[in-house]
């Protein structure tokens, strides 16, 4: 753990990781699911380039499950505190290997070992643009410098499902319902116009990866 924590935490957090996989595994293998763009990812990891895959705070669920589908040993990016470390454990028995920190709390450290793991022979990195609070569906520009300047590919990667949970949160967390469906979205890559000023990366990042979502949420409409 990275973060102080007396035993009856510790048991706390292993059991609430516990229900927590149960609960989240039900949810998913009871709904049937399919993949759209999947091509794209693998494509896009065969060409040999660093990814950054995308995704909204509140649909972290889909994006993280969807893409543990198609690839195991992906890294994702855990904040330091207690409820991250439950999620962290449920992303590791996905498949996840884990980047600790956050924008908020050991971003520069998080930012190095970006920089490594874009330099290394799996250089594939999944984060939520607009966590770990906020504001919603708006990207923070620190991961896409870094990802710019190592020439990574960017890829949205989204879902719904066509019954949910929206949660009364600052991200508006879904949570699919069993028995349903479940369709993960993953776009292409995204492109940078030549003529795109300093500072407009984040804006540009964030009208492409909500025109995805809006598109994405038409699945079930």
């Amino acid at each position: 753990l990275h973060f102080r924590i007396t035993l009856k935490e510790k048991i706390k957090i292993s059991a609430l990781t516990f229900l927590g996989k149960l609960f989240l595994n039900f949810l998913f293998l009871t709904n049937r699911i399919k993949i759209n763009g999947k091509e794209n990812a693998l494509k896009a990891m065969d060409s040999g380039k660093p990814i950054l895959f995308c995704c909204w705070h509140g649909r972290l669920l889909y994006a993280s499950y969807g893409l543990s589908k198609i690839r195991k040993g992906l890294w994702a990016i855990a904040s330091k505190h207690r409820d991250a470390e439950i999620m962290g454990r449920i992303l590791e028995s996905w498949g996840y290997r884990l980047i600790r920190g956050s924008s908020n709390k050991g971003g520069k450290e998080v930012l190095r070992k970006m920089t490594k793991i874009f330099a290394s022979d799996s250089p594939f990195i999944c984060i939520t643009n607009d966590g770990p609070k906020g504001p919603r569906n708006i990207a923070k520009p620190g991961s896409l410098t870094l990802a710019r300047k190592y020439d990574a590919q960017i890829l949205m990667i989204t879902g719904t499902s066509s019954s949910y949970k929206e949660m009364n949160s600052w991200d508006k967390f879904r949570l699919p319902k069993p028995f349903g469906k479940v369709e993960v979205t993953i776009s292409g890559p995204m492109v940078f116009p030549e003529n795109i000023q300093p500072g407009e990366g984040s804006e540009y990042l964030s009208n492409f990866m909500n025109k995805i979502q809006a598109e994405a949420d038409k699945c079930f409409k």
